[in-house]
């Protein structure tokens, strides 16, 4: 299956300069669907030449990337939408040398669009609720050793929930009973039937008014009627094979790549073009709106209000 929009030829025709790029993010943001912030008037915009920033009849202006990924950059949009492409059609990630060496940028600035890339797919990537009555819901925890502090590895954990194909996951403090729980509560929906492996860490939440099946991996894989956990442990896989590519990753930074990863593994089977969904839409990912797409890969923070 080949999307439209995808491809080289099929980049270049369609954004074929710096003003095509332009364009297609003032449309995307405003254009004839979005009121003047001024006088409330739809439409009459026109670009102001030399500039970033569109006129409006009413004399308004205003700049078309503030907000965005693309704000204050020194780089060409041609860039940052070649680089869309290249992160949409890779099924392994992208390192920030490969596009360094690609765009011919330099290596702060390689990694600076990396990782602005990243949280423009966490945007994509609300925090969200899964399951419902009757569903299955996979639940597991893995161990990432691939984040670096200083010189040392410092593992991290991430909880991951599964249902239906989609998968949520999140930074968790550690595996003890009252971090996972409080995840659990704050994501999975009522009257959903959970799935785990023994660890004691979920031995309460039948007791919580779950209903809960045990795998116990010391036996078998599966609970000998056909029930594995398996949906969740195929993430696993993908999410670090990813990360040994990765290689060393910045503590600070490591749920920019759980957002990628989480991105391209949820829309493995998706019939729209990822790489059109991503220029699709540009939500603001800057300061305060920043913090709140970071917040939602870190399901510490649950943990922590349980506590007080």
């Amino acid at each position: 299956m080949t999307f439209a929009g995808t491809s080289v030829m099929e980049f270049f025709e369609r954004f074929p300069d710096e003003q095509a790029c332009l364009e297609h993010v003032f449309n995307v943001r405003f254009g004839d669907h979005s009121p003047c912030p001024n006088c409330g008037e739809v439409g009459g915009w026109a670009p102001i030449r030399g500039t970033k920033k569109y006129l409006h009849r009413c004399r308004r202006h205003v700049s078309v990337l503030q907000g965005t990924m693309f704000y204050r950059s020194n780089l060409s949009l041609m860039a940052w939408f070649y680089a869309l492409l290249l992160f949409a059609n890779s099924s392994t990630g992208m390192r920030a040398s490969f596009l360094r060496r690609h765009l011919g940028i330099g290596v702060k600035s390689s990694h600076r669009m990396s990782n602005a890339i990243r949280a423009h797919m966490a945007a994509f990537e609300p925090c969200r609720q899964v399951g419902g009555p009757g569903k299955l819901v996979h639940i597991d925890e893995a161990l990432i050793r691939h984040v670096t502090s200083g010189v040392r590895q410092t593992p991290h954990i991430v909880l991951g929930i599964e249902c239906e194909g989609e998968v949520v996951s999140g930074l968790i403090a550690d595996r003890s009973l009252a971090s996972i729980t409080a995840a659990i509560n704050a994501l999975v929906r009522p009257d959903s039937i959970i799935v785990t492996d023994c660890h004691l860490a979920y031995s309460s939440l039948a007791s919580g008014g779950w209903e809960h099946i045990p795998i116990n991996h010391a036996r078998a894989f599966h609970n000998f009627a056909g029930l594995t956990n398996n949906p969740i442990e195929v993430y696993w896989s993908v999410l670090k094979r990813t990360l040994r590519l990765y290689n060393r990753i910045a503590p600070h930074n490591l749920w920019r790549f759980l957002a990628e990863i989480q991105f391209r593994y949820n829309r493995r089977k998706a019939k729209r073009s990822t790489f059109l969904e991503l220029v699709g839409a540009f939500p603001p990912i800057a300061a305060e709106r920043g913090a709140a797409v970071q917040e939602t890969f870190d399901w510490s923070r649950w943990r922590r209000v349980a506590d007080r």
